[in-house]
């Protein structure tokens, strides 16, 4: 009954064990940092603008997280952000501001592959107990592996949003509608006129 219990009880460990301790894809060590953009345009259509900006994050191999009328949020390849500036400023009738920031991941990382490893040996040795473990014991490894595989999951799962974050830069663009306004002061073609005021002309002109 108790070898019945047992195997059992390692089967079904060994199948989360194996959805839990997925790696992610090898990390380049020379490229930890996750990039961001934030830029400020006047556009004369904030919509169109932010079709076609959602348009060419797809095409570089992103994706847009949000498009509104005034605001876009948009993934992608960080090795495109030179190719995004130069969009912007061919989308906008003036780039009023762009902001690139960059963020070191390499601590975190490490910090999480240090965390999940030390918690993978000590689940390799509860497994190792449990067939040499009565019903009270194995009853005690059962509700510590399945801790350990929770917080594992959750390592791994930080680990990958962080691979996603090295991978794929965030830019959050600002659409600003720019009105077409006449200007307050229309110039004159007679240079004489540009040059007096309405005080000058209506007192010193009348005498």
């Amino acid at each position: 009954m108790r070898r019945r219990l047992h195997a059992g009880t390692a089967l079904f460990v060994l199948l989360m064990v194996a959805g839990a301790l997925l790696v992610p894809p090898h990390l380049a060590a020379e490229d930890f940092l996750f990039h961001s953009v934030r830029a400020t345009l006047l556009v004369a259509d904030p919509e169109a603008a932010g079709e076609r900006l959602a348009a060419w994050a797809e095409e570089a191999g992103g994706y847009p997280l949000l498009t509104a009328s005034n605001r876009v949020l948009l993934r992608f390849p960080a090795a495109e952000i030179g190719e995004l500036r130069s969009l912007l400023a061919s989308e906008a009738e003036e780039l009023v501001d762009f902001q690139l920031e960059a963020r070191d991941l390499r601590e975190e990382i490490l910090g999480l592959e240090a965390g999940s490893r030390s918690r993978e040996e000590i689940l390799a040795r509860n497994l190792a107990y449990l067939d040499r473990a009565d019903v009270t014991g194995t009853l005690a490894i059962e509700r510590e592996v399945m801790q350990l595989l929770e917080e594992i999951e959750a390592l791994k799962g930080r680990l990958r949003k962080l691979e996603n974050d090295r991978r794929l830069a965030l830019a959050e663009i600002y659409l600003n509608f720019l009105e077409q306004a006449l200007p307050e002061d229309l110039p004159s073609s007679f240079a004489w006129i540009n040059n007096i005021d309405f005080y000058s002309f209506f007192v010193e002109g009348a005498f």
